[in-house]
């Protein structure tokens, strides 16, 4: 367990590197309009998602009453290869799955739903591991603590051959420490952040250190 833990720590001091030079290599204004701004107010697209993601962020009276939030989520995450037919397995197991979130037994909620889901493929199923939805469902309930993890972002950070549950725990670590080592400077990405949005796109009353983050190496990551 030891040299677990030893190299769980080599990867996220990796990923912690890696932000700390992206960040400091641009002055705060540069990053904000360049990484934020531009990527998720003028963009349209991501614009009518961060309404979604704000107004069903973490409300568990919605996630319980909702006949159709997987599909919804899938949707609005733009999640690929996934049948209505596992969606409604997921709906009807939201109970447990929310209690394993609010519980942090996040081990058991990847294990029993989302490492080896039974997804249609032609006429028969096919065993697939569903680690993007599985941290994107996470991150939405538990947004604090864990970031909305997507294969860019996991190979931004060089961690494209780890699996993607220890690369979901090793970016939201780094996040974590690095946010609270660097408390000032995730402030002024706040207030100038804030400054820009004059439409108020983001709920920036609410907005976590880990989807700031987030939303500036998703940027990061997708620009070719």
């Amino acid at each position: 367990m030891d040299h677990l833990n030893q190299y769980l720590s080599f990867l996220e001091s990796k990923v912690y590197t890696i932000i700390s030079f992206e960040i400091r290599k641009n002055d705060i204004q540069t990053l904000v309009s360049n990484n934020l701004y531009k990527a998720h107010i003028e963009n349209k697209t991501s614009a009518s998602f961060q309404e979604y993601y704000f107004r069903t962020l973490n409300n568990d009276s919605d996630f319980i009453s909702s006949n159709d939030f997987f599909r919804q989520f899938k949707k609005r995450y733009s999640l690929q290869g996934i049948d209505n037919g596992f969606l409604d397995k997921l709906e009807e197991n939201k109970p447990e799955i929310l209690k394993l979130i609010r519980e942090k037994s996040l081990t058991t909620l990847y294990i029993n739903h989302f490492s080896q889901a039974l997804i249609k493929h032609g006429d028969s199923q096919k065993q697939k591991d569903l680690g993007s939805f599985f941290a994107k469902l996470v991150h939405h309930f538990l947004p604090n603590e864990f970031c909305a993890l997507d294969n860019p972002i996991k190979d931004y950070f060089k961690l494209k051959k780890e699996s993607f549950f220890i690369a979901f725990i090793t970016i939201s670590t780094a996040y974590e420490r690095w946010a609270t080592i660097n408390h000032a400077t995730m402030n002024d990405i706040r207030k100038e952040f804030i400054k820009l949005d004059k439409c108020n796109i983001i709920n920036h009353s609410i907005i976590s250190n880990h989807k700031l983050l987030d939303l500036i190496f998703w940027s990061k990551a997708n620009v070719k």
